[in-house]
C-alpha cells in the first residue's frame, strides 16, 4: 500500500478498534477461610490443626511464635466477570491486562488492639507473603471460631494444596492503618495469574507471615459489610494504529491505546531486516487517541510502529 510522497506505513487493524480508558473489574472472594493450629495462649493445651473456619467474618496472618499461634489465610476468585466485562467493553482479544491488586480492609486496624473472638492474635504491623497456587479445588467449609468443624480446609490440609504448583509473588509490609480503612496490596502480572483471567477461570492465594511481629486481620466477604476482600484487574485497550495521512507537509499519524499512556512512535526503512528507531513520543487523551505528526521529508519510505 502506499501514500502520496511515497511514504509507507504499517497499519495493525484487528477486527474491532475500541480506544478508552482503562476499566477496573472488581470481584470479591467465590471462597475464603484461614487456617490455624491454635496455641496455649488461646486454650490451655488447644489444637485447632484439624478444624476449619470458613463461615469467620475475618481473615488473619500471624507466624508460628505468635501468642495465640499461627495463622495462615486463603482467597479464591473467580475471574469470569472480568473476562465478560473487558470483551464487552474492548471487543473479544482486543485488551490486556495492565494491572493487579488484592484490597484488603479490616474494622479492626489500631496496633495493639485486641479483637473481641480472642482465637485472634492482636493487631501488629509486619510482614507477609502472597503466593498464587495452582490447586482451586479446596472447600472453604462451614465453621466458624465460635462452632469451628471439619467438613473444610485446615491446617493439616495444607501440604496437599502446596504439592501442586505454587508462586510466591510479592512480600508487603502492613503497618495497622485504622479501622475500616482499604489497604491496597500490588500483584505482579505474573503468567500464572494472567492465564487464569484470560481463561475467566479461578485463582487462589496463600497469605502468610514473612516475620514474627505481623497481627494482620481483614474482613472476610461472610463479614464484609462493604469492607469484603477485592480482587482490582485492570485492563487497556490494545495498541493500534489508527490513520495515517499528509497534512501541512507533514505525515500525521492516529492510534489508539490506554488513556492518558505515554508511547513510542517507531519507523523503519525496511521490514525485510528492520532496524527500529525511535523518532517520537505521543501521549493518549482521556478516550485513549493519540496523534503524531512526522515531518519526514517528501519520497522517503517509511513504515510505522506504536510501542509502549
Amino acid at each position: 500500500m502506499s501514500w502520496p510522497g511515497a511514504i509507507l506505513i504499517l497499519v495493525l487493524l484487528g477486527s474491532v478498534v475500541v480506544a478508552g480508558a482503562q476499566v477496573t473489574n472488581s470481584v470479591t472472594t467465590s471462597a475464603s477461610a484461614f487456617v490455624c493450629t491454635g496455641s496455649p495462649g488461646y486454650d490451655s493445651g488447644a489444637d485447632l490443626t484439624g478444624l476449619n473456619f470458613g463461615d469467620a467474618g475475618t481473615m488473619a496472618i500471624a507466624p508460628a511464635s505468635a501468642a495465640k499461634g499461627e495463622f495462615q489465610s486463603l482467597l479464591q476468585f473467580s475471574l469470569a466477570p472480568g473476562l465478560a466485562q473487558f470483551d464487552a467493553t474492548f471487543g473479544s482479544n482486543h485488551w490486556f491486562v495492565s494491572a493487579l491488586a488484592l484490597q484488603l480492609t479490616s474494622n479492626y486496624g489500631v496496633a495493639g488492639v485486641q479483637p473481641n473472638n480472642p482465637i485472634f492474635n492482636a493487631v501488629s504491623g509486619g510482614r507477609f507473603v502472597v503466593e498464587w497456587l495452582a490447586d482451586n479445588d479446596w472447600q472453604q467449609g462451614t465453621g466458624s471460631p465460635n462452632l469451628p468443624t471439619t467438613d473444610g480446609v485446615c491446617y493439616d490440609s495444607l501440604p496437599g494444596l502446596l504439592a501442586q504448583p505454587v508462586e510466591s509473588l510479592c512480600t508487603n509490609t502492613y503497618a495497622p492503618p485504622g479501622n475500616n480503612i482499604p489497604v491496597y496490596w500490588p500483584l505482579p502480572l505474573s503468567s500464572n495469574i494472567l492465564a487464569e483471567i484470560y481463561q475467566g477461570g479461578s485463582a487462589t492465594f496463600r497469605l502468610y507471615a514473612a516475620d514474627q511481629q505481623i497481627g494482620y486481620l481483614f474482613n472476610s466477604a461472610y463479614y464484609g459489610r462493604g469492607n469484603q476482600p477485592l480482587i482490582l484487574v485492570i485492563a487497556s485497550p490494545l495498541l493500534t494504529i489508527l490513520s495515517g495521512f499528509f497534512t501541512n507537509g507533514a505525515f500525521h499519524l492516529t492510534g489508539s491505546g490506554g488513556d492518558r499512556s505515554l508511547y513510542q512512535i517507531q519507523a523503519t526503512t525496511n521490514l525485510a531486516s528492520p532496524q527500529w528507531q525511535t523518532i517520537g513520543t505521543a501521549t493518549t487523551d482521556t478516550n485513549g487517541f493519540l496523534q503524531f505528526s512526522d515531518p519526514a521529508t517528501p519520497n522517503t519510505r517509511r513504515f510505522y510502529r506504536l510501542s509502549q
